[in-house]
């Protein structure tokens, strides 16, 4: 295994990401709302257009592994699961359709160097927290009507997302919102004039996607303050809808679709 990013070590095992491709199981909870479209218009880049207010917050818990240490999820288990939280908009790329990710936050440096590379805005956040199921939990258990699940993320002392949905009814595939693509912005800035920057908007390619065990419910949203956030672009007009489930996907890399 060869370095892929810093430490630079001889064996490469120092590296804080491994090269892809990256291969992930999730456990979401997710809330679709509506939001102003000329307020998230202000966290775009310039070529993407919002749609019509239509976005996505969350929750969730993932499992990760690169294609070049598939060994890791047993020989270092730190190295494979993390949290995240995050908020999509939904927007246009010419014709395309897609979704964009102005806010984000992980638990783990790897992840958020990880997102950097592929062009997600990772932040470390002090703690991101989900409801767990159990099938031998008396009182938990699992999945079912009228349960009521969670998750919240802070940082800096601050809490930024809190998600609420009381499950109504076991769902499928057709109950997720179909964003589209998925953008983001590769954007590392020079600290000196010898240097040349990095400023991209490129496409996450993803495949091999699945979802299953999915239950839709009534949903509570609320976004927090912070003075390191602007978190106030971000007005939920009206709740859509709430989601629990799982998912898994597989990150290629981030192809460039124009230099900013």
């Amino acid at each position: 295994m060869k370095p892929f990013t810093h430490f630079l070590t001889p064996l490469g095992r120092g590296s804080v990401v491994e090269e892809g491709p990256w291969h992930y199981g999730i456990d979401y909870i997710t809330v679709y709302f509506r939001a102003d479209p000329e307020l998230l218009q202000q966290l775009l880049p310039q070529k993407l257009k919002v749609v019509d207010g239509t976005s996505v917050a969350y929750v969730s818990e993932f499992v990760s592994v690169s294609e070049k240490n598939p060994e890791a999820y047993y020989t270092d288990p730190s190295q494979t699961i993390y949290r995240e939280a995050g908020v999509g908009v939904m927007c246009r790329y010419g014709d395309r359709t897609g979704v964009f990710y102005p806010f984000m936050w992980v638990d783990r440096d790897w992840a958020m160097i990880r997102g950097w590379l592929n062009g997600y805005p990772k932040k470390i956040a002090d703690e991101i927290v989900m409801t767990r199921f159990h099938s031998h939990n008396k009182i938990i258990g699992l999945p079912r009507e009228g349960v009521k699940v969670s998750g919240y993320c802070t940082r800096h002392g601050s809490r930024l997302l809190t998600l609420l949905v009381e499950l109504k009814r076991a769902g499928g595939v057709e109950d997720l919102i179909r964003f589209g693509s998925t953008f983001g912005v590769r954007h590392f800035p020079t600290t000196h004039g010898s240097q040349t920057g990095v400023n991209e908007l490129v496409e996450v390619i993803k495949t091999n996607m699945q979802a299953s065990g999915i239950w839709v419910g009534d949903a509570e949203l609320r976004l927090g303050e912070s003075p390191a956030e602007e978190l106030e672009f971000i007005k939920p007009l009206e709740v859509i809808k709430g989601l629990y489930y799982k998912a898994g996907f597989t990150i290629e890399g981030a192809r460039v679709l124009e230099r900013l």
